[in-house]
């Protein structure tokens, strides 16, 4: 019965406001993985950490110089909230925090996946104290590390 009343209430008010059921995302998965993901089976989940950081560093551009409209920042917090599912479903946010030995080098062995991971990581990071604390600083360090990003998504193959 709880599975009915589910499909009741929920389905018609995701209809009612235009959402739908989230889609299968490429980073899923990899959180449980323990050994060696290769860069031709990480590029679809890169490529879709790529498109989240780059739709969010123009907003925040914006709200850096103070030119930010309402929606930017609403558009700069959606971008992140995207960017970090993500970066959660890969593992990356607890592989490089937990300080377990080996996990690099066991999981991520492929040198440019684990880069990449490295620099979209600290992108993150740095946007993320943009978006709680608007300042230069953090926005050219998260802009280095997006550039990083960039260059070893390149790379991977």
């Amino acid at each position: 019965m709880p599975t009915r009343r589910f499909t009741l209430v929920v389905l018609p008010l995701l209809a009612a406001c235009g959402c739908s059921p989230a889609e299968p995302s490429p980073c899923q998965g990899f959180a449980d993985r323990k050994l060696g993901i290769t860069g031709a089976e990480y590029r679809p989940c890169a490529e879709k950490i790529m498109t989240a950081l780059d739709s969010l560093q123009p907003p925040l551009q914006a709200i850096v110089s103070d030119k930010a409209k309402g929606n930017e920042r609403d558009d700069a917090r959606q971008a992140f909230g995207t960017l970090r599912r993500l970066v959660r479903q890969t593992g990356v946010e607890s592989d490089y925090r937990s300080m377990k030995p080996g996990t690099e080098i066991t999981k991520w062995a492929d040198s440019d996946v684990s880069a990449f991971n490295f620099a979209a990581f600290t992108a993150m990071v740095q946007y993320m104290a943009v978006l709680a604390y608007p300042n230069r600083d953090n926005m050219s360090q998260g802009v280095r590390a997006h550039d990083q990003a960039r260059h070893y998504y390149a790379r991977i193959r």
